[in-house]
């Protein structure tokens, strides 16, 4: 009876216990699960080194855009860094402030925004490779990869944020002209190359990452007397008070820059073509002005660089150039993707809009949901007779695990028919590089099953995973081709005994996407 009573007493405190409502703070639950807002604006006033000319407008730029986040009627931003001054935008208070930054982020909720409005400037590394740099009040013509930040640490930085929300926006160039100063060796390197600087592509960023650029590589980026700006931060301030494309209360960071897109090129003559790089289908979720307060209007764009040139034909009517967004009513539409120039339609599809809903263009042009292929191949086994040229077929499923993630079954039949070997097999696949030549990694299973001469079928499955790398061509136009390699070491059972061995499966194939 005693020992009863200790367990329901036990029970009775350990079990869930009521809190009266008056004693939440409504406020701080909220903001506990909304996630923060995070910004870091850096613009140095001046350099150290006279080799870098000053800029006019960099500090202003970065005060300006802080005044807008800060304001909780516009950005209601909970945490803006902002370093203007030469002491406080040094390479070492840079790197404080991004530490600090991180350590505050926390969920992957957080909304974090970075800005930087200075010289570019491009220099080799350790190892030879030409590399971009953010020229900071301290850094050194004469040692740019010591002094300077580069674009690689700054993405590695902001990959390793929980955040899923993030934007980059950098207010710089690298042609050597305008915002941009290039140390001697590579200036005069360059001088003997005919065309445009060799400058190196930024790398391929996460889903989580938006990043923007005021101008394309070989461009200049400029400011503006009569604006009192870097132009295209201008412009971008100007869109985070009523750049609200689709009505519904928020300024997200493609609405704002599309708008500051536009005016940028419109205001340059087409001189400076900002970009972006957006890896994010659907509703653009980085709110950063206003409160989405209503179910907005719809839109149709894209953003991605494969398409620049495109056109948008909507119900009939031109809706204009990618990149860009176009805002639609709510509803059925009939949506056709042109050929640059306006010379065919590449990609024809009615679909139906909800408020507040996004179609991203790739969803238009990579629109299969099943790729079916067949080739040849060759097939290695350290098994006696189990190796020699193949018959092969892969089934993908590009959309069921996610945006960059696909599906690939496949299988084989070792053309030497009076000894079958046949191979099948599933994995998981990244796709690495995207675009219309995509490199893809991955792992999966495979087994075999074996046909030796007067003995019975022998089935061989792995009990590891394999890895997987493939180069596919994947073009708007529904058809394919992928060259792949897979193989590993084996591990499998026969007749209560344990074996082991190596495979490799080498397959091309090409097929067409339904």
């Amino acid at each position: 009876m005693t020992v009863l009573l200790w367990f329901v007493l036990c029970v009775a405190h350990a079990g869930p216990r009521m809190v009266p409502s008056e004693a939440v703070d409504g406020q701080e639950a909220t903001d506990l699960f909304r996630g923060q807002r995070l910004a870091l604006l850096v613009g140095p006033a001046g350099f150290d080194d006279p080799g870098f000319a000053p800029l006019r407008f960099t500090d202003d730029d970065a005060e300006a855009l802080s005044e807008v986040l800060e304001d909780p009627a516009r950005g209601h931003f909970d945490q803006v860094w902002t370093l203007t001054t030469t002491g406080a935008t040094r390479l070492g208070e840079v790197r404080d402030a991004m530490a600090a930054l991180a350590e505050q982020s926390r969920s992957a909720d957080d909304t974090v925004f970075v800005y930087f409005s200075a010289h570019g400037t491009l220099a080799r590394d350790d190892r030879g490779h030409l590399r971009q740099y953010l020229v900071l009040s301290d850094t050194r013509l004469s040692d740019v990869p010591g002094t300077g930040l580069s674009h690689t640490e700054v993405l590695d930085w902001l990959e390793d944020l929980p955040s899923r929300r993030k934007v980059l926006l950098l207010a710089t160039c690298h042609s050597g002209r305008g915002k941009s100063v290039l140390p001697p060796d590579l200036e005069e390197e360059f001088a003997s190359i005919k065309g445009p600087p060799p400058i190196p592509p930024l790398r391929e960023v996460s889903e989580a990452v938006i990043v923007i650029g005021v101008c394309a590589w070989n461009e200049t980026a400029r400011e503006s007397e009569k604006l009192g700006h870097d132009i295209y931060t201008w412009h971008f301030l100007e869109a985070l008070e009523r750049a609200d494309l689709d009505g519904d209360g928020a300024v997200t960071a493609t609405e704002a820059h599309d708008h500051a897109r536009r005016l940028t090129y419109d205001f340059t003559a087409g001189a400076q073509r900002p970009y972006a790089r957006v890896e994010v289908l659907g509703a653009d979720p980085i709110v950063l002005s206003g409160r989405q307060t209503r179910a907005g209007a719809s839109a149709v764009g894209s953003f991605r660089a494969e398409y620049d040139g495109y056109g948008v034909r909507v119900d009939g009517v031109s809706k204009g150039v990618l990149p860009g967004l176009i805002a639609l009513d709510p509803g059925p539409h009939r949506v056709e993707i042109l050929s640059p120039g306006n010379q065919r339609v590449v990609a024809r599809q009615r679909v139906r809009l909800p408020s507040g809903g996004r179609v991203d263009v790739d969803t238009l042009l990579r629109r299969d949901w099943l790729r079916l292929g067949v080739g040849g191949g060759w097939q290695g086994l350290s098994a006696p007779d189990a190796e020699g040229p193949t018959l092969s077929a892969e089934v993908h499923l590009p959309r069921w695990p996610g945006r960059g993630w696909e599906v690939v079954a496949h299988g084989s039949a070792v053309a030497r028919w009076q000894r079958p070997t046949l191979e099948a097999g599933i994995a998981m696949e990244r796709v690495l590089v995207p675009g219309a030549l995509q490199l893809r990694a991955g792992a999966g299973l495979q087994g075999f099953l074996l046909q030796a001469p007067g003995e019975s079928p022998l089935l061989a499955p792995s009990l590891v995973p394999v890895p997987v790398v493939a180069v596919a061509w994947m073009p708007p136009q529904p058809v394919f081709a992928r060259l792949s390699t897979m193989g590993g070491y084996l591990w499998y059972a026969d007749g209560g005994e344990w074996h082991h061995g190596w495979t490799v499966r080498v397959a091309l194939v090409a097929g067409g996407a339904f």
